[in-house]
């Protein structure tokens, strides 16, 4: 009896000492990156590229390339000296040799007697307007508010070119005795409107 069970138990354990099959696992998506579903890119286009523009700015000129007058190219004069409400007003007459460039209202002085600068400013707005020959340019100047002692007469009046005193022939501005009231604190007011063309006979406008 227990021969045969030795021989029945042989073969069941050869059947257990065999390797076990392995089985394919079924079902399972490759774990690997998927490229369904990402859009391509199309390759893009670079435009090309304009060369840099040159954006120096040339330095700026008195008019359009005009040169800068000064006190020799130019002769002023004023007319009558005429009284107004707390001012004295006089025309000034401004002519040029050559073609030249000024501020477009003047910058205007004032001296007595002995040559003491009695008022001064600078110019009363901005620009520059250029002159041309045998055409003269008028300003109507005021003096107002006159709260200093009397000054020696007669008075001239001057321009300031470029930091240059151009002489306005012509009487006393005032004159002798006849300056305009104080109004108030502040100064004397020297004033002159913007330059405006005049056209002149080529005698009256030679300098």
């Amino acid at each position: 009896m227990a021969a045969v069970l030795f021989v029945l138990a042989v073969p069941l354990l050869l059947i257990g000492c065999q390797p076990s099959p392995s089985v394919a696992p079924t079902g399972v998506a490759p774990t690997g990156p998927s490229s369904a579903g990402i859009p391509t890119l199309a390759p893009s286009v670079v435009a090309a590229t304009a060369p840099p523009t040159d954006l120096t700015t040339p330095a700026p000129s008195a008019v359009a390339g005009a040169p800068a007058c000064t006190p020799v190219d130019l002769k002023a004069s004023h007319g009558l000296v005429e009284g107004a409400t707390g001012s004295r007003i006089t025309e000034v007459l401004l002519v040029s040799n050559r073609g030249c460039s000024v501020d477009a209202f003047p910058a205007l002085g004032l001296r007595d007697s002995a040559g003491a600068a009695l008022v001064g400013g600078t110019s009363g707005g901005p620009g520059r307007i250029e002159l041309t020959p045998a055409v003269a340019y008028s300003s109507n100047v005021r003096l107002a508010n006159w709260c200093a002692d009397e000054p020696s007469f007669p008075l001239t009046l001057e321009i300031v070119i470029d930091g240059q005193q151009l002489v306005v022939e012509g009487s006393s501005f005032p004159e002798d005795g006849d300056l305009p009231p104080c109004n108030g604190d502040g100064g004397p007011i020297l004033e002159g409107s913007a330059w405006a063309a005049e056209v002149l006979t080529p005698a009256a406008a030679t300098p």
